[in-house]
């Protein structure tokens, strides 16, 4: 599901957990598409998103990319390398359903990066950059896997 100022993507959550995440986790020999920028670790959380590697392809929206990497423990904000800004959690979890079973394969969370007010160093200021971070869902460990698929998006 899009919310507000996020750009529709055409490739949907349950392709992107099954096709594309769940592989990856679970060491499966699959070509990598070249539009996903794999083992981005913690420069995917760190690094402000203009600064990211940004591939494209017929199958994605302009502006619109998709990173391979780990997931970030600091849930609530995640500050960029030259604390210009960080991610701030604008959504927690929402489960992604498998359209066949119905059962929870996964789970998002939302993100949206905001920048310091250059006057107020406590004040921060909403991005048109949006974040959504992708995970499985482990029927033994729900939401525990450390992998994570993330799709950044920005509105102009």
């Amino acid at each position: 599901m899009v919310s507000e100022g996020e750009v529709r993507s055409r490739i949907s959550d349950e392709d992107i957990i099954e096709g594309y995440l769940r592989p990856k986790v679970n060491g499966e020999a699959i070509a990598n598409p070249r539009f996903i920028v794999d083992n981005m670790e913690e420069e995917l959380y760190t690094r402000e998103p203009w600064l990211l590697p940004q591939p494209t392809d017929p199958i994605l929206n302009p502006r619109e990319w998709f990173y391979l990497g780990k997931r970030n423990r600091k849930y609530r904000q995640a500050e960029g390398v030259h604390c210009e800004g960080a991610w701030i959690l604008i959504q927690g979890r929402s489960p992604v359903l498998s359209e066949e079973s119905g059962e929870i394969i996964g789970a998002t969370m939302r993100f949206r990066y905001c920048f310091r007010n250059k006057n107020d160093k406590s004040a921060m200021a909403y991005s048109n950059w949006f974040m959504r971070e992708y995970r499985l869902c482990d029927k033994s460990k729900p939401y525990n896997t450390p992998h994570v698929l993330c799709k950044i998006t920005c509105n102009l």
